[in-house]
């Protein structure tokens, strides 16, 4: 780090300001301690840590990037596998409650069907079997 080895000294540079970028030095200056020098050097420090820094951002943003397109790849891949092992049960259950109740006309299949749509709604997609169940009875009992 510059400044750091007591050996080192300090080299004379000659560059030209423009006249606006000269009175933000004057005016600036102050933050590194009234030496327009410190300011220069710091401010060109700050600068290339900058420049240093968006490269490096890039690069790290294309890696966050596809990071995360790939975690949300798995896991729509296990929704999907998931929603596939139900889809499959549902329809395995309906098969075999279809196969009990051949002889329902299609005006009390729509009743049921309406029935578990209210269901659905209430209970925001939780239905337990024994609650259906328990339901059922009541019904059939009240007959």
């Amino acid at each position: 780090m510059p400044g750091e080895n007591p050996k080192e000294q300090k080299k004379k540079y000659g560059f030209r300001l423009w006249s606006d970028i000269n009175q933000l030095v004057e005016k600036h200056k102050y933050v590194t301690g009234h030496d327009r020098s410190a300011f220069v050097t710091e401010a060109i420090k700050r600068y290339c840590a900058e420049i240093d820094g968006e490269k490096s951002l890039d690069v790290l943003c294309d890696r966050i990037g596809k990071i995360v397109s790939a975690e949300a790849d798995c896991h729509s891949n296990r929704m999907a596998h998931m929603l596939f092992k139900i889809a499959v049960e549902l329809s395995m259950q309906n098969y075999l409650l279809s196969a009990g109740y051949v002889n329902l006309d299609d005006a009390e299949i729509r009743f049921i069907r309406n029935k578990a749509k209210e269901a659905v709604r209430k209970t925001y997609g939780y239905i337990s079997f024994e609650k259906a169940l328990q339901e059922e009875r009541a019904l059939s009992d009240g007959e």
